[in-house]
């Protein structure tokens, strides 16, 4: 057996880019940065039509014996959710990406696996819980048979993506790493062009429970691909000037901000009023001059970041924050933006 991680990814800007109709080309440019929350998978070798001397396994991982009725081909899966239900219609992209190893001669039909997946965060919110789910079994797999290039499963990963108009950036954000900047649309590491600096940072996000935004219902309507486009496209042209760095952050956040309104997200009612009484929670705690919310793109949910990477948010202020915050019926988790 091989368990990966994947940490989730937040989306604070973006511009749609869907004119080429080859999935490998679209997504978008944009910002945003990575988190150590997300997804962890475990992948179980059950079945396989060749002698145990023929397979390749990694490190403490071996040919499991055959549990039930183990047929060949048989694919097991089961994801659950952050509740620790089971995820409906969760299979699905792990089917697919299967049949897209498959396709690939990364994986044999014959074979049978077990697949388990467990999030740490919500669905639909904007912390990029499908592509790290996809992320972290494709590596699994990448680890237990050692075939293939490591940038082959990305890729897979970001066109399952596309096909099911998941999150754009959200593959190419996790691979570039930390605070990250795509510079050009689709999967890694061509056509898909991005840059990251590590930032170790303890942040807070925010959500509402009851409510969740499909990426599609934005990406795919013609009246929010125009204000998207218009206001991420002007981000990101400021946003590439000079050297990505820390220093960049003040920029990031100003930007940020900017996008919420000129893209039209900050006028959605349930938006705006969320981010509102997340503020006045701030403000009512004397936070607000050390820190900063912002939307988390396209999710009803924001995050709480540092004014200043050189002043980092204490552990203490963020779990009294947090206290305020659920009492409003927010869901919360205090997380770290991953290195």
């Amino acid at each position: 057996m091989v368990i990966k991680r994947c940490g989730g990814h937040v989306t604070l800007l973006f511009s749609i880019c869907l004119d080429s109709k080859l999935p490998r080309s679209q997504g978008s440019r944009g910002a945003g940065f990575n988190i150590t929350d997300g997804v962890e998978a475990n992948v179980r070798h059950l079945w396989s039509n060749k002698p145990a001397s023929a397979i390749r396994y990694s490190a403490g991982s071996s040919l499991d014996e055959e549990i039930g009725d183990v047929k060949q081909g048989d694919i097991r899966i089961n994801v659950t959710a952050m509740d620790g239900s089971e995820l409906q219609n969760g299979t699905v992209i792990y089917q697919e990406l299967i049949e897209g190893l498959i396709d690939a001669r990364l994986l044999n039909r014959e074979d049978a696996y077990e697949i388990n997946v467990r999030l740490e965060l919500p669905t639909s919110q904007g912390f990029g819980m499908s592509a790290a789910g996809l992320i972290a079994v494709a590596l699994a797999f990448h680890q237990l048979t050692g075939k293939g290039k490591i940038e082959q499963y990305y890729r897979l990963a970001h066109r399952i993506e596309r096909i099911h108009s998941g999150g754009l950036g959200d593959v190419l954000g996790i691979y570039a790493g930390g605070v990250e900047l795509r510079l050009e649309a689709g999967s890694p590491v061509s056509p898909g062009k991005a840059v990251g600096f590590p930032c170790n940072q303890k942040i807070l996000l925010a959500w509402i429970p009851q409510e969740s935004r499909h990426t599609g219902k934005y990406i795919d309507d013609p009246n929010w691909q125009r204000t998207i486009i218009s206001a991420g496209e002007s981000a990101v042209n400021l946003l590439r000037q000079g050297n990505w760095s820390h220093d960049k952050w003040p920029q990031l956040l100003q930007c940020s901000e900017q996008f919420a309104t000129a893209s039209g997200m900050l006028d959605e009612p349930v938006r705006n009023a969320f981010l509102s009484n997340a503020n006045e929670e701030i403000s009512k705690l004397g936070y607000d001059s050390i820190m900063s919310t912002r939307l988390c793109m396209l999710g009803v949910s924001l995050c709480v970041l540092p004014k200043e990477l050189s002043k980092p948010l204490p552990i203490e202020m963020l779990e009294e924050l947090s206290e305020q915050l659920m009492k409003r019926g927010m869901g919360v988790r205090i997380t770290n933006i991953d290195s």
